[in-house]
């Protein structure tokens, strides 16, 4: 290995233990209660050499947000393997999203808040983003998905794919937000998460039926 990637390779390392430690800080703190000399400081790093790596606070969150993400791509796509039609790999997929968001509530949280800025708050181009969205995301294989069950017959036809597939994505975030943050209400209501869910998955799912 020559000098150059060496020193490319130390640098990666570097970077991903930089966002390991603003993990352990965001989640611990909470992100809008974390600074960038917490995140220092748990990288053992000085605040100049942090600021080589991310040029803010905001770009350390779309970071940690994006490992979050592709976790995420890989949860919901390994619950959509096997048999079955597109309909149903989706809402095996949907479920798998409410399953990540209790077995990685934090993870789940930066995805969710990352969703929730727009992208001239973030330091990333336009590319950079579509790339994050349909290449790195859950998003990428929900298209799919639809297009094949377009395709098959099975989902209607009316309605481009790719805002169904957004549409589709928005609605299952916006219930894990919904239910996370108003358990209070549900219970005042009578009603429990799961009840939600199986209600909004009967719903979605066969409004987009052919």
């Amino acid at each position: 290995m020559g000098i150059a990637e060496r020193k490319e390779r130390e640098k990666q390392q570097r970077r991903e233990e930089i966002i390991q430690a603003a993990e352990q800080v965001f989640f611990s703190k909470g992100f809008d209660r974390s600074t960038m000399d917490d995140v220092a400081e748990k990288a053992e790093l000085s605040k100049g050499t942090l600021y080589l790596y991310f040029i803010s606070k905001e770009d350390l969150h779309m970071a940690v947000a994006r490992k979050a993400i592709r976790l995420l791509r890989d949860f919901t796509q390994e619950a959509a393997e096997g048999d079955g039609s597109a309909v149903e790999k989706l809402g095996r997929m949907g479920r798998a999203c409410i399953e990540f968001s209790r077995t990685h509530p934090d993870r789940m949280k930066a995805i969710m808040t990352l969703e929730e800025l727009e992208p001239m708050a973030l330091s990333a181009s336009t590319i950079d983003v579509q790339e994050m969205i349909y290449q790195e995301s859950t998003v990428g294989s929900v298209i799919e998905l639809v297009e094949q069950g377009v395709q098959e017959k099975e989902i209607r036809s009316d309605i481009p794919a790719l805002l169904v597939a957004h549409t589709l994505w928005m609605t299952v975030l916006s219930v894990i937000r919904f239910v996370t943050m108003k358990p209070g209400l549900l219970e005042l209501l009578g009603l429990s998460q799961d009840q939600i869910f199986a209600s909004h998955f009967e719903l979605v799912l066969n409004g987009i039926r052919s």
